[in-house]
Order: structure tokens, then C-alpha cells, then sequence
């Protein structure tokens, strides 16, 4: 069952922006310790692609307080909630603290997407309840 729906779109500009203002601490404000490693690595590779990653994982997070109802009201937290990726791309959320207390009392899981284009960034989050929503797409299945 569904319990919470969230999306965030956001302008890469004003998040860089902030990300200057701030000398960088933004991030380490934001990410939770595993997104901080993947941010710095791609940020050394190539500037936009870490700010990009930064910003789609500050949208998710803004998805992910909407789709619980909370805001940005404890126990969800900047850094307690990670947006991680499987080897195959494919994004997860991973809680700590208080938030996965939270989640776990409740039952609640979250499925999560984020996306960017050359000047937005686009984040969208489904909680639902008791089971995981699992895909029941089998690619071999496909005819089309």
C-alpha cells in the first residue's frame, strides 16, 4: 500500500551556487558518508557531474521528507537518509539513526529516482507499506 508520494525538481545553478557560498561545506552538511565519497570522487573527475550527483541527491532527500509527511523534521534528517546506486545503476535509499527506526516501526519502504539534464535535476520517491514494492518485469518476457 501506498502511503507517500514526493518529487523535487531543482536548478542545478542555484544549488551550485549554494555549494559556492558555502566553500563546499554544503555538501558535507547534505550527504550522509557513503554519498560524500561518491560526490568527491566524481567532483575530482569532473566538476559539473558533482555537483550534478550533489544536487539529485539533495532532491531526493526533499522527495523522500515530502512522500514520510515529516519535512525536514526529525527523525529524517540531511544526512540520515543516502540515495546509494546497486552496481547496476539503479538507486536505493539506506537509512540510519533515528529514520531507520522510524521506517523500520512503521514498515515503511521507499523506492526512489533521480535524473538531471544539462540545468535541473528531478527526484521522485513512493513509501509504501509492509512489503517492498518489487518489479515483476522479466526483460525476457519482452516481445516488443
Amino acid at each position: 500500500m501506498i502511503v507517500g508520494i514526493g518529487a523535487d525538481l531543482l536548478q542545478l545553478k542555484r544549488l551550485e551556487a549554494a555549494y559556492e557560498r558555502t566553500q563546499g561545506r554544503l555538501a558535507k552538511r547534505v550527504l550522509g558518508d557513503e554519498e560524500l565519497i561518491v560526490f568527491e570522487q566524481r567532483l575530482k573527475r569532473n566538476h559539473k557531474r558533482g555537483i550534478a550527483y550533489l544536487a539529485t541527491r539533495f532532491a531526493a532527500k526533499e522527495a523522500f521528507s515530502k512522500a514520510i509527511g515529516l519535512g525536514m523534521h526529525t527523525p529524517m534528517t540531511w544526512r540520515s537518509l543516502q540515495t546509494l546506486n546497486e552496481p547496476s545503476g539503479k538507486p536505493y535509499t539506506k537509512y540510519s539513526g533515528a529514520l531507520a527506526d522510524f521506517m523500520d516501526e512503521k514498515q515503511w519502504h521507499a523506492q526512489v529516482t533521480v535524473t538531471d539534464e544539462q540545468d535541473m535535476v528531478m527526484a521522485f520517491v513512493v513509501v509504501s507499506y509492509g512489503t517492498p514494492i518489487v518489479s515483476t518485469f522479466d526483460p525476457s518476457n519482452y516481445i516488443g
